[in-house]
């Protein structure tokens, strides 16, 4: 490495081997406008190997430095990286200490070397203040305390410089429900805020079943244990639907006088709400949600209140526990029913005038926004930055932020891209009990506490409200292009197996005879197959041909579509969301897609279960999804489900039901058997909701 350079940057691209030239071209180029003196570019495998050789010895050679070093590791936005190396250099000159930097410039995570003599008396102290300078200094930048190494026992004391007392507190709540005995490594990571013995008693909680009536053990950490009750109406919130009319005429009589009451109750928190949110977000829906079986206490017509503001949404949620109302988070509200009929719906919380772009630093590729706002509109916004979000939109552009990652579900290009939930780094939930949250930040790297973005993420509403999402964003890509083909199911499956072992396509779906004329793909019967490669103009020309021939080998008609935006959209919003459906997916090893498929076609004929039946399949990943008409008998989709359900738990897979009238639902659970995961689920829910007041039944039914 040069002895007189400031700095050495190395940098190394992947991909195949058609466009990594150019992409080397346009780095060096880059470099060079941005004022590198020099660009050197490795001529083969070996000389890669020095350079990564050079970098990985760098510990080992500031130890030429000084006998003792600490490592420390914080992460910042790339776009701070210039003035918070320069502080970095400032701290280190004001404890007369020396300093070396060793760093992912890539992710902004930073590993200042802190050089120092153990046989100094002095020298510890001095390197532990600078430690935290420099620590505080990173989380000022809009950093976190750490990227990639933890937190464990040195940086407990660092983790309030980023985290609430009450993200904190819920961090200690998700760790009670894994692990209630308090075994594991107690009192690392998370600062107690009266000693250890406490840790031991926020693990050792007694757990209930979510609703259960139990109060806080004495001694339990604020916010750690929550009293609870079961989720019953007070007497001034009853619903009118609680009440039914009898034959006698002295109870009649009663019970209309009930009823009055409990309307003008009603009134009164409609008033209340509108106080908050005003009156036009005010509203009664028509439309039932919930269990309506053999079930007199189902809310039929639930409020819906639509916040425009975390701090009114807040409000809300306050106003809803203190009035003991069963709260249902919701974005678009475009697929409420999703999971098990719900046990009691009072109330519907929409995010959907949350919808403002909060943050977007093109140069940090991340952008932090409402959750109420559609992903369609932000993908907009930073397109103009050349940026995107890899995720599909799962509807025909409704869906907001927070109901894409409550959700979770990923489409045709988590393939190559990842799950929604690889792209979430930061985000603000709103706990059942008016808590607001954070949890991640946003940085790209970060392992600061624990990572509750993974666990609000697809929990489809049951543990919290999301407010507020952080991305990690991609590049807009140079090129795109979409192969199509048609022909036999078998032939088209012999051709994708080939393409994944070759090329490197961002998504592949197999599409049904029925759904392939909706997308215009098909000129030929049977099933079709899209391909979709993206990157530099010559990766993509170079797959493209190679695609087209291999589909051409295997006798299978094929073209291009430049402009493939289109297709991929359509393939999105085929499943809209409506109630008249029948709609499930499927998740298999890839390997054993092709076994499942073959029922697919079989049940294609099966008008009596699965009427007017169409799917696609991700050849990639393993991911099938089917949309149906409604049966006319229910009890032939519900056989028929049996079936294919125990079919996919053979091969290792799982059958979730997505949206289904009542009717199926009663008789077919949505999610299938949890085994395992069962208890787990129900302790996480206990813990954060523990008056099953956020969507009770979605997921598990009460007993």
């Amino acid at each position: 490495m040069p002895l007189d350079a400031q700095a050495v940057l190395i940098v190394e691209l992947d991909g195949i081997e058609a466009g990594i030239d150019d992409d080397a071209a346009q780095a060096e180029n880059i470099l060079r406008e941005h004022g590198a003196r020099s660009v050197h570019r490795a001529t083969d495998a070996n000389e890669r190997k020095k350079l990564w050789a050079a970098r990985k010895g760098a510990f080992g050679a500031v130890g030429r430095l000084s006998p003792d070093i600490m490592i420390q590791d914080a992460v910042v936005p790339r776009s701070r990286l210039p003035e918070v190396l320069a502080e970095t250099y400032r701290i280190s000159a004001r404890h007369k200490i020396q300093l070396a930097n060793v760093f992912h410039a890539g992710d902004g995570n930073l590993h200042p070397l802190i050089c120092f003599d153990l046989r100094r008396g002095d020298d510890l102290e001095r390197v532990r203040q600078a430690g935290r300078e420099i620590m505080e200094t990173c989380v000022r930048a809009g950093g976190s305390i750490t990227g990639e190494h933890g937190v464990g026992l040195d940086k407990s004391s660092y983790l309030p410089l980023i985290f609430s007392d009450d993200d904190m507190a819920v961090m200690l709540q998700v760790r009670a429900a894994f692990d209630p005995s308090g075994l594991c490594n107690p009192g690392k990571i998370i600062p107690l805020p009266r000693g250890c013995g406490e840790g031991r008693t926020v693990a050792t909680v007694e757990m209930s079943e979510p609703g259960a009536d139990r109060g806080p053990r004495a001694g339990s950490p604020r916010g750690v244990v929550v009293a609870t009750g079961p989720l019953q109406p007070d007497e001034t919130s009853r619903n009118t639907r609680d009440v039914g009319l009898s034959d006698k005429p002295r109870d009649r009589t009663a019970q209309k006088q009930a009823l009055i009451h409990n309307k003008l109750s009603e009134a009164r928190i409609a008033r209340e709400f509108a106080l908050i949110v005003g009156d036009q977000s005010v509203r009664k829906l028509s439309d039932s949600i919930g269990s309506s079986k053999n079930d007199t206490s189902v809310i039929r017509q639930p409020l819906e209140v639509a916040p425009q503001s975390s701090e009114a949404a807040t409000q809300v949620m306050r106003l809803a526990l203190k009035e003991s109302m069963a709260v249902v988070p919701a974005g678009a509200a475009t697929w409420i029913d999703v999971g098990n009929p719900l046990e009691r719906a009072d109330l519907i919380v929409s995010t959907r005038r949350m919808n403002r772009m909060l943050h977007h630093e093109p140069a940090d590729l991340v952008a932090t926004a409402e959750a109420g706002l559609t992903l369609s509109a932000f993908q907009k916004q930073i397109a103009l930055a050349g940026q995107w979000l890899p995720i599909d939109p799962p509807d025909d552009g409704r869906a907001t932020l927070g109901g894409v990652i409550a959700t979770g579900l990923g489409g045709p290009h988590s393939f190559g891209f990842g799950s929604p939930r690889s792209f979430v780094i930061g985000m603000r939930v709103l706990l059942a009990d008016g808590r607001s949250i954070k949890a991640g930040g946003n940085v790209v790297k970060n392992v600061a506490g624990y990572d509750l973005c993974k666990l609000f993420t697809g929990s489809f509403g049951t543990l919290g409200l999301i407010t507020e999402l952080t991305f990690k964003l991609r590049p807009l890509p140079a090129e795109s292009r979409t192969v199509v083909a048609s022909g036999p199911l078998a032939s088209l499956i012999t051709a994708a197996r080939k393409a994944l072992s070759q090329l490197s396509p961002v998504a592949i779906e197999l599409i049904s005879p029925r759904l392939a004329p909706d997308l215009q793909i098909a000129k030929k019967s049977g099933c079709a197959l899209m391909m979709r490669f993206v990157g530099s103009p010559r990766s993509v020309i170079t797959q493209t041909a190679q695609a087209l021939k291999l589909l051409r080998d295997d006798g299978t008609w094929s073209e291009t579509l430049d402009d493939d935006t289109k297709q991929w959209s359509r393939l999105s919003s085929v499943p809209v969301g409506s109630a008249d459906e029948l709609r499930w997916r499927v998740a298999l090893r890839p390997s054993d897609l092709a076994a499942f498929l073959g029922n697919m076609i079989e049940l294609e004929d099966d008008e009596a279960s699965h009427p007017g039946l169409s799917w696609h399949a991700g050849l990639g990943d393993g991911r099938l999804r089917a949309i149906a008409r409604t049966p006319v008998y229910h009890r032939e989709a519900v056989r028929a489900l049996e079936r294919l359900r125990q079919q996919a738990e053979n091969l290792g897979g799982s059958l979730v039901v997505e949206s289904a009238r009542d009717e199926i639902k009663h008789e077919f659970d949505a999610w299938g058997d949890f085994g395992s995961g069962a208890e787990l689920m129900k302790r996480v829910k206990t813990q954060l909701d523990p008056r099953n007041s956020l969507s009770p039944g979605r997921f598990v039914r009460s007993a």
